[in-house]
């Protein structure tokens, strides 16, 4: 996945988010939006230690702009991935603890998010 391709995945997601707006899919607007959120995380800049102190720049100053990390298809996958194991792992405490409720809602999460391991991540 080039850097074109990984806009086209969140391209897609943000596509796939409106259309559960409007179908009023909750469980699903909740997963789409903490994987948007996570990607968007993914490929932010590592901030080092020249930064230490704030200074004020002029809104839209390109000297501060700097290009978002490009994430490949691997990167995609590795955290589909993870959340979807995070999400497992947390639907298992959950059953241990008897909260077969709050299992399910993760179990579905688990579902919508499943979609998005195919070869170009199709839903």
């Amino acid at each position: 996945m080039t850097t074109d391709e990984s806009q086209n995945f969140l391209a897609m997601l943000k596509t796939d988010l409106r259309a559960a707006m409007r179908e009023r899919k909750a469980a699903e607007m909740t997963t789409l939006r903490g994987l948007i959120s996570a990607i968007d995380n993914a490929q932010a800049v590592p901030v080092s230690d020249k930064h230490d102190t704030y200074v004020f720049h002029a809104f839209g100053d390109s000297a501060v702009e700097v290009p978002r990390r490009a994430l490949g298809h691997d990167d995609i996958r590795a955290l589909v991935e993870a959340e979807i194991r995070a999400r497992n792992d947390a639907a298992a405490d959950y059953r241990r603890l008897g909260r077969d409720d709050k299992a399910q809602e993760l179990t579905g999460e688990v579902q919508i998010l499943s979609r998005y391991l195919g070869p170009h991540g199709s839903s």
